[in-house]
């Protein structure tokens, strides 16, 4: 008889992991507790929900550069609705905060006021 096939070893293997899947849980709970809290607050796109005539503007949460050959720059712009938005262009000057107005793959700064 192998210790596989025993019901008392079985038992004992749901004993033993039990704790460890206890572990993976909570340490789950507290990522996604943390990416939560993370998420940026936007005092500018709160003033943009009622600024006439910029339906697609949003604030500016990243910037990334590519490390390849031709400078590629990847902007996040977070839109007054909560939805991300990725454009993608030749090495522009944005900055985390800056608010944008999105049109298309282009990119305008506007000013808040």
């Amino acid at each position: 008889m192998t210790t596989a096939s025993s019901p008392d070893r079985r038992g004992a293997d749901v004993a033993e992991q039990a704790p460890i899947a206890l572990i993976g849980l909570l340490a789950i709970g507290v990522i996604v507790a943390i990416n939560f809290l993370a998420r940026p607050d936007s005092p500018a796109g709160t003033r943009l929900l009622d600024a006439p005539g910029c339906k697609q503007c949003g604030t500016v949460v990243a910037v990334r550069r590519s490390a390849h050959s031709v400078p590629v720059t990847f902007v996040e712009v977070q839109m007054p609705d909560g939805s991300l938005r990725t454009v993608r262009g030749p090495g522009q000057a944005f900055s985390v905060g800056d608010v944008v107005e999105v049109r298309g793959d282009a990119l305008t700064l506007r000013d808040v006021f």
